[in-house]
C-alpha cells in the first residue's frame, strides 16, 4: 500500500463529513427521521426500526422456535490446534459451541451485556465477607459428551481440579490468574471440600476475582471444563470432549468442521438448531459470495461484514436482513518501545503526547467504520473516542470521556492539534526529524488496517516510519506481544487474547499500566522504578475497591493521569455497525455479550425457520 493512501483517504472522508455538518440542523433532522422512524420503542438494544425500511428489529421468536435445522456458520480461518488451553483465534468460533466453563458472563437481552456472572458448571457461590474465599456449588447431572473414552458420562469433581491445574500449568492467562503460575496473580488455591463444594481462597481481595472462572474476551486460553481422560485418554489438540451446548462430529482440514447438538446438555433452552455447519472460508469475497448464495446464515462479528459493504450486500440481497450491532471499540492497543534503552524516544513524555494530538480521532473512526457513508445512506450510527479505557465501559460510567467537561484539562493531549503536536516533537529534541519503526503483523487480527492510518498521520507530522511485519506465531506473540515493549519503534498489539480488557475496566488498565499486570504490560519505567509507582499505586487500590461509586472516582482518577502520561495509547475509538443475516435465522442479535468479545451467547436460541430465506 502506497505511504500516502490513508492521507488521501482521510483527507477524503474528513472533508465529506465537514461538509455534511455545513448542511444546517435541518436537513440533517430530515435525515434522522427518516432513518429511525416511528416504531423504536424504547428498549433497551433494540435495533432501530428504519423508515427506509434497510434496518431489522431484533425480535425474540424463541416460543415459535422448533427444535431441528441446521446452522450454517463459518470459521474465517482454521486453527491449528483444538486445545482450549492455548488462546488462538481461530479457535474461538469452535470452542464457543463444545467447552463449558465455571462461570460464565450474564448475557444481555435485547441489551449489551450487564457485565455480570452467571453459573454454568458452577451453579452457585458465596462470597466471605473479608472478600478472601469463595465456596461454589457444582451443577448435578451436568454430562459429557458421548466420546470415547469418556462416553458421556457425568463431570465430577476430579475433572474440575484437573482443569484447574492444567490450566494453571499451561495457559498464558494462568498469570493473570494463578498464584501458581505468577507471584501477583491473586488465586492461593482451588480444592473441594466434598463431592460438589469448591473452595478458592485469594491471597489479597480483589474485586474481579471470581470472574477468572468464567469465559472473558477469548473463548480460548480460559479455564474451561475438561474430563481428567485429557491427561492421556485422549489428545485434545486433535480430540474436544467437553460440556457445551454442541458436540464437534467431523474435522476435514483446510475444510471445516460440523457439530451435532449436546440432547443431553444441561440448558435444554440454549441449543435450538440441531446441527452446526461452520466451513473455513478464509477470503472475505468468497464469504460474501457465500452468503450472497444462501450458503451461509450471516456475516457476524467484528470484521464480517466490512462497513463498506453493507448497503451493497443488502441491494444484492434484498431478502436479508440487517441489525445494527452494539458499538464496538477497537481493543488493539498501540506500545510504545523502551529500546535502545536509555535512549529510546519515547521516555520522553512529550514525545509521547505528540504521538497523540497527532491522531485526528474522528478520522480514524469514519474511515474505518464508514461513518460518512452509512449517515448518506440514511444509517445512524454512534462512535465514540477510547481513552486509555475502552469506551465499552460506560456503562456505568467507567469510562471517562476524552471528550467531556469531566475529563479535565488532560483532554487537551486527545485533541487533534498536529501544530502543537510538531511544537512538542521540536521542544523535546527531534526538530529535524525522528525515525520510527513500527511493528504489526499482517495475517491476523486486522491489525494492518488500524494501523495504516495512524501511520499515515505520523508522517504528516514529519516523522519517517519503516514498516516491520513480524510472523504471528514466532516473533509477533513472544518478541513483541508480549515483550514488554523490549524493541525499538512503536507495536500495534492486541492484549493477551483481549481477556483483561473485558473481564473487567480494572484489569483492563492494571494488564497494561501496573507493573505486575502480566504479559500485556508495556514494559515502561519512570525515574528508574518499573513502571510508573505513583500510577501502580492507584491501580492497585482500584483492584481492592468493592465500592461502586468509589470505584468509578477512582478509574476517572487514573484516566486523567493517563491522559497526560501517554505511556501508551488505545486505538482511536469506535462506532456502532451492522450485521446481516437471512431471515431463516431468527433470534439473531436478541442475546449478546459484551462488544462480541466473548461470542458464545451470541448463538444461543438461534433458530432456523424453513419457510423463510434462504430456505429451499
Amino acid at each position: 500500500m502506497q505511504s500516502n493512501y490513508w492521507t488521501r483517504t482521510l483527507a477524503v472522508r474528513i472533508n465529506r463529513r465537514r461538509a455534511i455538518a455545513m448542511m444546517g440542523a435541518a436537513t440533517a433532522g430530515s435525515t434522522l427521521l427518516f432513518a429511525c422512524g416511528s416504531d423504536n420503542d424504547g428498549m433497551p438494544g433494540a435495533t432501530t426500526g428504519g423508515g427506509n425500511g434497510l434496518v431489522a428489529r431484533a425480535s425474540d421468536t424463541t416460543k415459535a422456535a422448533t427444535r431441528d435445522g441446521v446452522l450454517k456458520d463459518y470459521l474465517a480461518s482454521e486453527s491449528q490446534t483444538l486445545d482450549p488451553v492455548s488462546p488462538v483465534a481461530p479457535l474461538n468460533q469452535v470452542i464457543k459451541f463444545t467447552y463449558g466453563s465455571l462461570l460464565t458472563e450474564e448475557p444481555g437481552h435485547l441489551a449489551s451485556s450487564p457485565g455480570k456472572l452467571r453459573g454454568d458448571m458452577a451453579e452457585s457461590w458465596e462470597v466471605s465477607p473479608d472478600k478472601l474465599t469463595f465456596t461454589l456449588k457444582l451443577r448435578k447431572g451436568v454430562t459429557f459428551h458421548n466420546k470415547p473414552p469418556v462416553n458421556g458420562r457425568q463431570v465430577e469433581m476430579d475433572d474440575v481440579i484437573f482443569s484447574w491445574e492444567r490450566y494453571s500449568e499451561l495457559s498464558p492467562f494462568a498469570q493473570l490468574a494463578s498464584n501458581a503460575a505468577s507471584p501477583d496473580a491473586p488465586i492461593l488455591s482451588v480444592t473441594p471440600t466434598d463431592d460438589s463444594t469448591i473452595v478458592v481462597k485469594l491471597k489479597e481481595p480483589l474485586s474481579y476475582a471470581l470472574k477468572f472462572f468464567g469465559i472473558y474476551g477469548s473463548q480460548s486460553g480460559n479455564m474451561m471444563i475438561m474430563p481428567k481422560e485429557a491427561d492421556g485418554g485422549f489428545d485434545p489438540r486433535h480430540e474436544i470432549i467437553g460440556h457445551g451446548p454442541f458436540a464437534l462430529t467431523q474435522v476435514t482440514p483446510s475444510v471445516g468442521y460440523k457439530f451435532q447438538r449436546h440432547d443431553t446438555y444441561y440448558d435444554k433452552d440454549w441449543a435450538l438448531v440441531s446441527q452446526v455447519e461452520a466451513p473455513i472460508v478464509p477470503e472475505y469475497a468468497s464469504r460474501v459470495a457465500q452468503f450472497k448464495a444462501g450458503n451461509l446464515h450471516r456475516l457476524f462479528g467484528n470484521t464480517d461484514p466490512l462497513s463498506e459493504d453493507v448497503v451493497s450486500i443488502k441491494g444484492d440481497t434484498p431478502d436479508a436482513n440487517v441489525f445494527q450491532t452494539d458499538l464496538y471499540a477497537v481493543p488493539w492497543i498501540m506500545v510504545f518501545g523502551q529500546q535502545p534503552e536509555g535512549k529510546s524516544p519515547f521516555t520522553d513524555e512529550r514525545v509521547r503526547q505528540a504521538v497523540s494530538m497527532g491522531i485526528d480521532r474522528d478520522a480514524w473512526i469514519n474511515a474505518l467504520f464508514n461513518v460518512d457513508g452509512f449517515e448518506r445512506d440514511g444509517l445512524p450510527v454512534e462512535s465514540k473516542w477510547n481513552s486509555h479505557l475502552l469506551a465499552i465501559w460506560e456503562n456505568p460510567q467507567y469510562w471517562l470521556d476524552p471528550q467531556g467537561k469531566e475529563f479535565g484539562e488532560n483532554a487537551k493531549y486527545f485533541q487533534y492539534n498536529p501544530e502543537e503536536a510538531r511544537a512538542l516533537l521540536n521542544a523535546a529534541g527531534h526538530g529535524s526529524g525522528l525515525k520510527v519503526t513500527s511493528h504489526y503483523p499482517v495475517e491476523r487480527l486486522r491489525l494492518q488496517s488500524y494501523a495504516e492510518p495512524i501511520d499515515g498521520m505520523m508522517r504528516n507530522l514529519g516523522i519517517d516510519i519503516t514498516i516491520d511485519t513480524p510472523d504471528y506465531a514466532t516473533q509477533y506473540i513472544p518478541q513483541y506481544r508480549d515483550g514488554h515493549g523490549q524493541y525499538e519503534g512503536w507495536l500495534y498489539a492486541s492484549v493477551t487474547g483481549v481477556m483483561p480488557q473485558a473481564i473487567s475496566p480494572v484489569s483492563a488498565l492494571a494488564a497494561e499500566y501496573w507493573d505486575k499486570g502480566g504479559a500485556a504490560f508495556r514494559g515502561f519505567s519512570k525515574n528508574g522504578s518499573a513502571g510508573d509507582p505513583e500510577l501502580s499505586a492507584m491501580l492497585v487500590k482500584a483492584r481492592r475497591e468493592f465500592n461502586e461509586g468509589a470505584l468509578k472516582s477512582q478509574l476517572w482518577d487514573i484516566q486523567r493521569y493517563l491522559g497526560k502520561a501517554m505511556w501508551g495509547l488505545s486505538m482511536p475509538g469506535g462506532a456502532t455497525g451492522f450485521d446481516l443475516a437471512w431471515p431463516a435465522l431468527q433470534n439473531v442479535q436478541v442475546w449478546r455479550m459484551q462488544q462480541s468479545v466473548a461470542p458464545n451467547w451470541n448463538a444461543y436460541q438461534l433458530w432456523v425457520d424453513k419457510t423463510k430465506p434462504p430456505a429451499a
